[in-house]
């Protein structure tokens, strides 16, 4: 490997570890949402694996209401989520439905019972694992160690001392149940220094993340100019 090669791929390991959070590399259904068939791989800036309805754009102006059901914890075998506390599982459940709930509200009135016009919104936390704070404000601040943490990112999907999660969700008409979109996704926290010292910081900023790309692919299916 030449030194403008290693230079480069250097400088894309330190840029991609200063993000916030990032996408993994593959993601693992935990069979939460079940119908997987449906669902093909995602591209840029969708989720890993992603389903839309071939006539979404038009079925998502009937909506203007969201029924949020609650977050659910879904183990699977081998799951981080099965080392999780009670109370960091009950904790990381309102922090989604709290931050999804915030995003939605300014666009849609959330209600509590199915109907016309009400889409209904399922979302499960498949893994979750906090990072470890003191290693990881280590590895942040050591060029050397940035950089073999974003190797490994690179390689494996995750670096090193981060949290991860990952989540799958569906959108569906209330009453019929005929799922609008679906997907399945898996992020973990770069080596920037937001939420640096709360072990469950870097899970968080993933789902405002989502919570966020949710508002927008909703407010692009809206306009009728959600891509396929």
């Amino acid at each position: 490997m030449n030194i403008k090669t290693l230079t480069l791929l250097s400088a894309s390991v330190l840029a991609t570890g200063c993000a916030t959070t990032y996408q993994a590399n593959v993601v693992e259904p935990a069979g939460f949402l079940g119908a997987y068939h449906m669902l093909k791989e995602g591209g840029d800036d969708q989720a890993l694996l992603v389903y839309r309805h071939p006539d979404v754009n038009k079925l998502c102006k009937n909506y203007n209401k969201v029924l949020l059901e609650p977050i659910t914890i879904w183990v699977k075998a081998e799951s981080s989520v099965e080392d999780v506390s009670v109370e960091d599982r009950q904790h990381l459940k309102s922090y989604l439905y709290q931050s999804i709930k915030k995003a939605l509200s300014s666009d849609y009135q959330i209600v509590s019972q199915p109907g016309p016009g009400v889409m209904r919104f399922r979302g499960a936390i498949t893994e979750a694992e906090g990072s470890w704070v003191a290693l990881d404000a280590l590895t942040s601040i050591h060029p050397g160690t940035v950089a073999m943490s974003g190797i490994k990112q690179m390689a494996f999907g995750s670096g090193t001392f981060v949290g991860e999660t990952a989540v799958e969700f569906s959108i569906e008409d209330s009453v019929t149940r005929k799922p609008l979109m679906m997907g399945v996704d898996k992020r973990a926290g770069g080596k920037n220094w937001t939420k640096k010292f709360n072990s469950w910081g870097k899970v968080e900023a993933s789902y405002d993340y989502w919570a966020d790309k949710l508002k927008t692919r909703l407010a692009e299916c809206r306009a009728g100019k959600l891509e396929m």
